[in-house]
């Protein structure tokens, strides 16, 4: 497996740090972590990305699945949503985004696993 250069968006630090340490396992690299839908498209967009792991619901005015849009426009980058929104309309707008799949928290390491290993 080709070693990613992966984006974190989660507000929450225990699960930036748990999901930090499953990427850095898995044998990719962890560019930087962030907080907001806004700093998150910001980076996104001056940086070379193969991958984001997307809370949706964020700080900021902007959540998960609009930062991804916005990136979308310039940059298609895949975007895996890891969040505690599994309702039916949350599902439906990340569906139309680039989403590369949709995760329930808290992910385990080995559903991570599973996940990257079909990004390729």
């Amino acid at each position: 497996m080709e070693k990613k250069r992966i984006l974190i968006v989660e507000d929450d630090l225990i699960l930036t740090m748990l999901n930090s340490r499953f990427v850095e396992l898995l044998g990719h690299e962890v560019v930087k972590t962030l907080k907001s839908g806004e700093e998150a498209v910001d980076f996104a967009l001056k940086n070379d990305l193969d991958l984001i792991l997307m809370d949706v619901r964020l700080k900021g005015m902007i959540d998960g699945i609009e930062a991804t849009e916005q990136i979308n426009k310039v940059k298609p980058i895949p975007v895996i949503y890891i969040t505690g929104n599994s309702d039916r309309e949350t599902r439906s707008r990340a569906e139309n985004t680039n989403m590369l799949n949709f995760c329930i928290k808290p992910i385990n390491f080995e559903e991570l696993e599973s996940i990257l290993g079909k990004a390729d």
